[in-house]
């Protein structure tokens, strides 16, 4: 209690919100010291910091406890990182919601930037986020995610139904929309943030977009390549769960199409290298929804090519 007030007067202090910083970790204990440190090296920002600790087995509590206040430590058995999200933000103290996964970081100014992108703003801005950096396997990406991908703001159901473009480590959400939405999912593994972002546009939330690349986004080498079944059969179900609600109404056909070949697409672009009989099958099912890119073809290639 005395450290909830103190959070508060030092919010009134410094006229600023309140923000809480959810980290879930999973026998982090190589990460997760360095992510907290950089979530702490916001200036001028009231925060706590929750880790809620998905049922480590290695020295990631024992790091946690040791920086004390404003750090909270939770504890969850094996539930996953979205459970631990949602328990973090049942319990946190701030009007904003702040999303940082125990192997990324932030730039020190990251979270200044984005109260100051939302300062004034109506309550129908639901969340702002950032460019990001990768680092570590950059195989397959850019070393800026704008380099390769548009980023958008304002109203978004419609360019985010083509694809998942908002970076979850780079979030800052209003804390009242993440409760009237119920929190993430956890029907779908791994993709629960897409679904989150859609209902939020789907129900009016406006998103601001802060352009500097504030998020540090940690690869590493076979990330892509897990359970790559599961994860294309849930990024379809969570797009048509999208397209069911009332905002989709309008949306266009040739929309859908596209949204439903880049589901496909994504997935086969991760199998390639290392399934390509299914990357195979995946650059079929995108090419039947929407044949009319070259893409699609250049994939079929490699895939045909790696066979041989």
């Amino acid at each position: 209690a005395s450290a909830g007030a103190l959070l508060f007067t030092m919010a009134a202090a410094l006229d600023a919100p309140v923000v809480t910083v959810i980290i879930p970790v999973l026998n982090g204990a190589d990460f997760i010291g360095h992510a907290v440190e950089s979530a702490l090296a916001s200036p001028g920002v009231p925060l706590e910091i929750i880790v809620v600790d998905d049922g480590s087995a290695d020295d990631t509590t024992r790091i946690v406890e040791a920086f004390g206040p404003p750090v909270r430590l939770l504890r969850q058995d094996r539930q996953g990182a979205y459970c631990a999200r949602n328990l973090a933000a049942r319990d946190a103290r701030g009007d904003w919601l702040a999303f940082l996964d125990a192997d990324d970081d932030w730039m020190p100014e990251k979270l200044a930037t984005q109260l100051a992108a939302v300062a004034g703003g109506a309550d129908d801005l639901a969340l702002v986020y950032t460019d990001r950096l990768n680092f570590g396997d950059l195989t397959r990406f850019a070393p800026r995610q704008s380099d390769s991908v548009r980023l958008w703001d304002g109203d978004i159901f419609e360019p985010l139904l083509l694809g998942n473009f908002i970076t979850l480590s780079s979030v800052l959400m209003r804390k009242s929309w993440f409760d009237r939405l119920g929190g993430f999912a956890v029907e779908q593994r791994g993709v629960q943030d897409w679904d989150l972002w859609l209902r939020c546009a789907a129900a009016g939330g406006r998103v601001a977009l802060c352009r500097d690349a504030l998020t540090r986004y940690r690869l590493h080498p076979q990330q892509m390549s897990n359970a790559l079944e599961q994860r294309a059969q849930d990024r379809e179900a969570v797009l048509r769960r999208a397209l069911e609600l009332s905002r989709a109404s309008g949306v266009q056909r040739q929309t859908v199409r596209r949204a439903l070949s880049n589901v496909w697409m994504i997935g086969a672009s991760q199998a390639e290298d290392t399934a390509p009989w299914l990357a195979l099958r995946w650059y079929c099912r995108a090419a039947a929804h929407w044949p009319w890119r070259i893409d699609v073809y250049k994939g079929m290639i490699k895939c045909l090519i790696a066979l041989v």
